[in-house]
């Protein structure tokens, strides 16, 4: 009974034991040998085998500036001092001389009615540069930012950024909003 329970003890030994005497007497696994390819439907051999041009690996890269803008910071980027050096002026354009129009007919008996208007401004973000972002929150609950002379919403332009207002420009209408800041 002694006997059985001391070999019951060392059964898991000697299993292990075992599958590691196999597994060394294996050896190391042969390395997968190639296959040659299909012939094509074309009818050419198997002897033929699709050419890798290894020289492009030697080839000169392109240098990569990676880290020239800091993505949590608004703004344009810093330019490249290399870039401006290359850059050519663009030639002077000549802008027409505005001409005065003078109305014809009957003033305008009403004024635009204005459209309600379906933003509230939330606040404004400011970096270290002095750029203001507005944050404003449409009636559909979507947050949606811009600059001073952006569109947001596909609508409204931003006219002026100030610490308790934003004024927009309704682009279909022409009308110039002031949205006072929101609380809660």
């Amino acid at each position: 009974m002694k006997s059985r329970k001391t070999l019951l003890a060392a059964l898991p030994a000697i299993l292990l034991l075992l599958v590691v005497l196999s597994w060394a007497r294996r050896g190391p696994t042969p390395a997968p040998t190639a296959t040659p390819a299909r012939p094509a439907r074309g009818g050419a051999s198997s002897d033929e085998f699709p050419q890798i041009d290894l020289a492009r690996l030697k080839a000169e890269r392109p240098v990569v500036k990676v880290g020239r803008r800091d993505i949590f910071e608004f703004g344009a980027a810093e330019p490249d001092p290399e870039q401006q050096r290359r850059a050519v002026a663009p030639p002077p354009t000549t802008l027409p001389q505005p001409v005065a129009v003078v109305p014809t007919g009957p003033p305008p008996t009403m004024a635009p009615r204005a459209l309600a208007l379906n933003l509230k401004y939330i606040g404004s973000l400011e970096n270290g540069k002095g750029l203001k972002v507005a944050v404003l929150l449409t009636d559909r609950n979507e947050v949606v930012t811009g600059q001073t002379g952006e569109m947001v919403a596909n609508r409204y332009r931003i006219v002026r950024i100030g610490i308790e207002s934003v004024e927009v420009l309704d682009v279909g209408s022409g009308q110039t909003r002031r949205i006072p800041l929101k609380g809660n």
